[in-house]
């Protein structure tokens, strides 16, 4: 069963999809209501969730002291913040670009080690979740 790993729990799973619920909120606001502020509220939670899980990456080398780690896991939050700078699609564009190569850094770092796979399963299923809504939205 998923829960049943070390790095997964019933928790961390209702957690990780309810994460989904913002950006299910804001696009209904935005279809339903307005457009320009539904889109804001869309980028922002999103450009937050991205830098959270360079965050993520950010912690976990408070044990390892990697530099290359530091410098990854900021990257995310650089990514982030960039697409502040863009309009409509492109900014949503960025943000793609943000989750997948976030997601390509913890699969690397934790790929070789056996009691991450439950979690990069998670990892993999909401983040092809979230680009797919991003994808949706242009």
């Amino acid at each position: 069963m998923i829960t049943n790993q070390k790095y997964t729990s019933k928790t961390s799973v209702a957690l990780m999809l309810s994460g989904l619920i913002p950006f299910i909120v804001a696009i209904y606001y935005m279809q339903t209501y307005d457009f320009e502020y539904g889109l804001a509220m869309f980028v922002h939670y999103s450009a937050i969730i991205l830098s959270f899980i360079g965050a993520i990456s950010w912690g976990r080398n408070q044990v390892e002291k990697s530099a290359k780690l530091f410098y990854l896991s900021v990257t995310p939050s650089i990514i982030a913040f960039s697409a502040f700078f863009f309009s409509f699609p492109d900014n949503l564009f960025i943000l793609v670009v943000g989750y997948f190569i976030a997601w390509i850094i913890d699969f690397f770092l934790l790929v070789k080690n056996k009691e991450f796979f439950m979690y990069l399963i998670m990892r993999t299923i909401i983040t092809s979740s979230v680009i797919y809504l991003h994808i949706y939205l242009t």
